[in-house]
């Protein structure tokens, strides 16, 4: 079987479940991954394969029973590197690379904490792309394992440690200039909407917050970031479209000050920030 016919039985199977794009997509990252096949060498039909010598059929079952690719393959992209994945890291997205890219535009350097760091993603980026140093948190040893794993992978000297934030302060820490965080955000009543790939098998831990108390992470972490930020340090957050406003006024009711509510690519509020 050709590369291409192999992509469009692919594509097809998948369109049972996804929208053809993403179908498309998936079909590509399974032939470049598995295959080490690009896209170029797709579409130009050269090469030959000989399906039952792949994981074609296995994987083909996991993707119809809605998991994702990522996970599939044990990586996912973000801001043109491949980080390690595994039950207990969130799958990287593209509403975080944006809020990335806005830390970059202003800061250089100093130290950075993340807190909820999952995979590293955001601290291992920001390390890499810059003279930031930073440091990632997070409760789950899981996720901070394959985190460290990452930064070996790609030379980052990000540091990582486990810790509760609802519970322990950063008092142990040294004194950082930026606190970011994207943490657990999605409300339990939003849970019956969201695509049955992400709620079968994203970690709970780090997507759901109760429908009675959807700020409990950025009323602590804006807390502990008046707290512990060094003077003119900024804090920043990924948030839930519902709650830019009401996270904003987390921020100001704490005496931070220019803060900004930041509409992500499709329009949606999707990042806010402020100083103290």
């Amino acid at each position: 079987m050709k590369a291409k016919e192999l992509h469009q039985q692919l594509t097809k199977a998948l369109t049972s479940i996804y929208e053809e794009n993403e179908a498309q997509s998936i079909a590509y990252i399974w032939l470049e991954e598995r295959l080490q096949l690009d896209k170029v060498n797709i579409l130009l039909d050269q090469n030959e394969i000989d399906v039952k010598a792949t994981t074609y059929e296995s994987d083909l079952d996991r993707l119809l029973n809605h998991e994702p690719i990522q996970y599939i393959i044990g990586e996912g992209d973000f801001y043109g590197r491949k980080f390690l994945l595994n039950k207990d890291t969130l799958i990287p997205r593209s509403e975080t690379e944006e809020l990335v890219w806005h830390i970059l535009q202003n800061h250089k350097e100093g130290l950075l904490i993340d807190i909820g760091t999952g995979s590293g993603c955001i601290p291992i980026s920001l390390a890499l792309e810059s003279n930031l140093q930073t440091i990632g948190l997070d409760i789950n040893k899981n996720a901070l394992e394959k985190a460290k794993e990452n930064a070996e992978k790609l030379g980052a000297s990000t540091r990582f440690f486990h810790k509760n934030i609802l519970e322990e302060n950063l008092d142990d820490l040294d004194q950082p200039d930026i606190i970011v965080s994207n943490p657990p955000y999605v409300t339990e009543a939003e849970k019956a909407i969201m695509n049955e790939n992400v709620v079968r098998y994203e970690p709970d831990l780090a997507l759901y917050v109760s429908d009675d108390n959807p700020l409990i992470f950025y009323r602590r972490i804006a807390d502990l970031a008046q707290k512990r930020l060094k003077k003119n340090g900024w804090l920043y957050f990924e948030i839930n479209e519902q709650f830019g406003k009401e996270t904003e006024q987390l921020l100001l009711e704490r005496g931070f000050t220019k803060t900004e509510i930041i509409k992500d690519f499709q329009g949606k509020d999707r990042i806010v920030k402020g100083l103290i």
